[in-house]
């Protein structure tokens, strides 16, 4: 087993909704589906599969009438069946009754984040099937609309393809399968056909072991390894995964990766992503920031430089992030964006200098203030994240062995955000004409990564933490914001100064132990090096004790 650092970074994104509205949100989606446009159908089949998967998570009878309304649209998707909006309203209608009251809903990371196109798994799908009946399992929760597009498009090829989703349970670095008693018999129905199985999800992440439980339930059940096929987005080192015997179990079975439909479209433009942006966007000689360039969005440049692309996300998770966009736009602070389709943002790449700590000032103080008095203003929230205390505490525990003793509600907000979490230097731009332009502001707050919904002092924080301000002109800032109507409270700073710090700290560690990147590690380790010295002084500025952990 491979070893990994534990720290929290990642944000838990599933909110508390109200079964019914998740339906109704679907209805809505589908009056505005186009039949002569098949891309439109993509963001109902996004709200099919997570309403497919809540009812499955809460073992509802109506499940199948769910998938089913997920393979309709699947089909309708890939242009190999037209649209029935009729029959999945009435479908929709017949299972309003069975809806739990209130269910936890998780928008599918990979949808939001990671640049990945139901049509990859499609086309995987395709590649790798040469038998006449296949069962696809589908891990949830994206493994709900993976599957029903995988399915899709081996139906459409005359393959009999059936599926089926799951859930596995346990420990992340060993997760645990188990089929129900219609699965199992499922499964035997479909082993009399000589079947072979794929089992689709996102990943494998870093232990593999969601993908290995469902294979090895399979194997119980009397399916060859040789007849099984792990369908995944990522190329695997099995010595790098994190649960036992990793090089072994997943040495037994037959992998297949789902090539990204987005990056193909782009394989003549510059590729800005893993950090490339670096060599473009920075003068020579400039030192580079750290990145952790597995966990970058997608990003390409034209040929000509004249337009830059980045991966916003599909659905309403990309809707959102383009009117962020648009505000940013109209209120002067980023360049226009340009609507597109498949999920990417597309922005005129704009030319100047890259700041650095080294041109604060207090023209630039001004602005950072007038930003921030912006978003407060411009991206409320509609509820806040409460897990920067949890982050917080476990991590200063597991870096530092440390106990702090944080006041209940320090993290709090009246008014919580989207906040934009890139305020380092690099993200502003001195154009030709002389303009500070903000980069990159329209997606990260509601990104994979914490905090999330949150208070304004967290990118006030970014920016006094990333601009290494002093506190000449920290105090600068503080005032130039409270005329704006931010009233900043120290306790209630530093306790954000603690808590982006121990972030930052958190991040570029998980970054170190995990990219495949070698030349990254070193300005990973100098990034590690500096938030560790900025966590021992927002430490000090705490109004409340802490101590060391006692063994």
């Amino acid at each position: 087993m491979a070893s990994a650092t534990n720290l929290l970074v990642f944000r838990d994104t599933a909110e508390q909704l109200c079964g019914r509205s998740l339906l109704l949100r679907l209805l809505q989606k589908l009056r505005e589906v186009d039949p002569s446009r098949p891309a439109s159908v993509l963001s109902p089949l996004i709200l099919a599969g997570q309403l497919e998967c809540t009812l499955a998570d809460s073992d509802s009878p109506s499940t199948g009438t769910a998938a089913a309304i997920s393979d309709a649209l699947a089909a309708a998707f890939l242009g190999t069946a037209s649209v029935g909006l009729g029959a999945l309203g009435s479908q929709l209608s017949s299972i309003e009754g069975s809806l739990p009251g209130l269910a936890r809903v998780s928008y599918p990371e990979g949808f939001a984040y990671y640049a990945l196109h139901p049509v990859d798994f499609a086309e995987a799908a395709a590649q790798c099937v040469h038998a006449p009946s296949v069962g696809l399992i589908g891990i949830r929760s994206i493994g709900t609309t993976l599957s029903a597009v995988a399915a899709a498009r081996l139906i459409g090829k005359g393959v009999f393809a059936s599926r089926i989703t799951v859930r596995p349970a346990g420990h992340p670095y060993d997760r645990k399968t188990e089929f129900t008693n219609s699965q199992t018999s499922w499964l035997e129905q479909l082993k009399r056909k000589d079947s072979v199985f794929l089992i689709v999800d996102e990943g494998p992440g870093l232990s593999g072991s969601s993908f290995l439980s469902v294979a090895e339930a399979l194997e119980r059940h009397g399916v060859s390894p040789s007849r099984i096929t792990l369908v995944g987005t990522r190329d695997t080192d099995p010595a790098q995964l994190c649960t036992r015997d990793a090089v072994r179990r997943w040495g037994r079975y037959k992998r297949q990766k789902a090539v990204s439909t987005i990056a193909r479209g782009h394989l003549g433009d510059i590729h800005l992503s893993g950090g490339e942006w670096r060599n473009v966007c920075l003068q020579p000689g400039v030192e580079w920031p750290a990145c952790w360039p597995e966990m970058e969005a997608l990003k390409f440049l034209y040929p000509d430089r004249q337009y830059l692309f980045k991966f916003q996300g599909f659905g309403e998770h990309g809707e959102r992030a383009f009117n962020r966009a648009q505000a940013l736009f109209e209120a002067g602070w980023t360049p226009r964006p340009i609507p597109t389709s498949e999920g990417m943002g597309c922005y005129p790449f704009v030319s100047g200098s890259p700041l650095s700590s080294s041109d604060l000032s207090a023209e630039l103080l001004d602005r950072i203030a007038e930003y921030c008095a912006f978003r407060a203003s411009s991206f409320p929230a509609r509820i806040q994240d409460d897990q920067l205390m949890e982050m917080v505490r476990f991590n200063l525990l597991q870096e530092l062995k440390l106990e702090v003793d944080l006041p209940a509600g320090c993290f709090d907000s009246p008014t919580p955000i989207i906040a934009d979490c890139r305020m380092a230097p690099h993200e502003w731009i001195r154009s030709k004409d002389g303009r500070i332009i903000k980069l990159d502001a329209a997606c990260d707050g509601e990104g994979h990564f914490l905090p999330g919904p949150t208070d304004i002092l967290w990118d006030m924080a970014g920016a006094i933490i990333e601009w290494k301000m002093d506190a000449e002109a920290e105090a600068y800032l503080v005032r130039q914001s409270g005329k704006r109507g931010m009233a900043v409270f120290e306790p209630k700073l530093a306790s954000f100064l603690l808590a982006y710090s121990v972030f930052r700290l958190s991040y570029c560690k998980m970054a170190l132990s995990s990219t495949q990147k070698l030349s990254e590690r070193a300005r990973l380790q100098s990034a590690v090096s500096y938030y560790e010295c900025v966590v021992k002084t927002a430490l000090h500025r705490l109004p409340f004790s802490q101590r060391p952990l006692t063994t």
